[in-house]
């Protein structure tokens, strides 16, 4: 009898490590990063598959920000904001991994 127990006990915990093992092979690793410097008062922003644009304080009315995902095209997206406007601009999600968000003018 103890040896069934231990059998299962066994099967179990292998059970246990290959799927610790799988998760660790699907998820992605969590990151998360913005741009260096601030265009006219907004910069870009990432954080694993998802970014955003963000503005302290704009100092210009259009701008464009660009989501450059890992596996899939690129995506920009423009928006007209007033000057001094404070908050998120812009919003994209990548399926699987996204390596940085840009923002630029609006010409």
């Amino acid at each position: 009898m103890s040896r069934i127990v231990g059998l299962k006990a066994a099967k179990g915990a292998i059970v246990g490590a290959m799927a610790v093992a799988a998760i660790g092979l699907a998820a992605p690793m969590s990151s998360a990063a913005n741009e260096s410097s601030w265009t006219q008062g907004c910069r870009g922003y990432w954080y694993s598959t998802s970014g955003h644009s963000y503005c302290q304080y704009a100092l210009n009315d259009s701008y464009q920000t660009t989501f450059d995902c890992n596996a899939e095209i690129d995506t920009q997206k423009t928006k007209s904001v007033r000057i001094g406007f404070e908050g998120k601009m812009n919003t994209h999600e990548c399926t699987f991994k996204i390596n940085k968000t840009t923002v630029g003018l609006w010409i």
